[in-house]
């Protein structure tokens, strides 16, 4: 797996924090919008994650393990936005993991996954998520992410639709819409709310972009009636 780090992300939204990318083969089948729906998938974005993808940008996963080790103390950086976990046939690699957290001691850094919560996997996430690297499990409803929540495994994301203005998932759990999406420059680097493992609210992502239309079809989100 090939890792790119941008020490000062160019990205509107995260904010001039270190950001990272992995190739397209970290993504695990079971996510929804692999193929389909991703954000990711998107002009500009799209572009850098292929140059990424094929080797022409980035480093090896244990080159970019020791570019997060040298970042400063207490430093928020968000890894993979795009790109998921380290792994193969849907299984976390759970050492290169622990060796990303371990890297991570002492800074604060989140993430999100489409992994499936398999023994292994929920093992992996709950681990990290105990140790300060933060990992939010991604769910393509706010019933799914009754679901994911319930496990007590870490923090939970999930797609509603835009402009959406509810406050709570259908088994009652609070919902928060990401300020970056409410909020005139609001940034990850200033918000840091997903990087909080022990928070209690989902936070919620409003479908945008060329390819909004078909997450919300993807996440069938009418079906919930929100």
């Amino acid at each position: 797996m090939n890792v790119h780090l941008s020490r000062v992300s160019n990205n509107i939204k995260t904010g001039p924090i270190p950001v990272s990318t992995s190739s397209r083969q970290s993504c695990p089948s079971t996510c929804a919008l692999k193929d389909n729906g991703c954000y990711a998938s998107n002009f500009p974005m799209s572009l850098h994650w292929n140059a990424v993808s094929t080797g022409k940008r980035g480093d090896t996963y244990a080159d970019f393990v020791d570019e997060i080790s040298r970042l400063k103390d207490n430093q928020v950086w968000r890894h993979n936005q795009a790109g998921d976990l380290a792994g193969a046939n849907d299984v976390i690699d759970a050492k290169a993991l622990k060796q990303l957290v371990k890297a991570n001691k002492d800074k604060r850094g989140f993430t999100y996954t489409h992994y499936p919560l398999t023994k292994e996997n929920a093992k992996a996430i709950k681990h990290a998520n105990k140790n300060g690297f933060t990992i939010n499990m991604s769910a393509e409803s706010l019933t799914q992410a009754d679901e994911l929540a319930a496990l007590g495994i870490g923090p939970v994301v999930a797609i509603v639709p835009p402009g959406w203005n509810g406050t709570t998932t259908p088994a009652g759990r609070r919902v928060t819409v990401c300020p970056a999406q409410r909020i005139d420059h609001m940034t990850c680097a200033i918000c840091t709310l997903c990087q909080k493992a022990d928070r209690q609210a989902i936070v919620a992502f409003e479908a945008h972009g060329g390819r909004r239309h078909r997450v919300m079809q993807i996440a069938q989100l009418k079906l919930e009636g929100v």
